[in-house]
């Protein structure tokens, strides 16, 4: 993958992490290790590397923070209307 498209996905990472964040499904604990990397979407100076890791790693933290949350819920319960549509894709 090319340094701008990572930069690209970086950054869609990030909106992802917010949502997540404002949803109450992560904490600002689970991004310590992406924090330690001081590598933000906006970094273009960043190495092409350094973007895949910071890529990869919230990627991870995401995608255990979304396992949980389905995890958590309970079967049977309907959304509220604050929840966003989960898309078809």
């Amino acid at each position: 993958m090319k340094k701008n498209e990572l930069v690209h996905y970086h950054a869609l990472l990030r909106e992802i992490s917010t949502d997540f964040a404002d949803r109450g499904i992560v904490t600002r604990d689970d991004f310590d290790e992406y924090r330690r990397l001081d590598v933000s979407p906006v970094a273009l100076r960043a190495s092409r590397d350094d973007h895949e890791e910071a890529v990869l790693l919230l990627a991870e933290v995401l995608s255990r923070a979304a396992e949980r949350s389905t995890d958590e819920a309970t079967p049977g319960t309907e959304s509220s209307a604050d929840e966003r549509p989960v898309p078809s894709w």
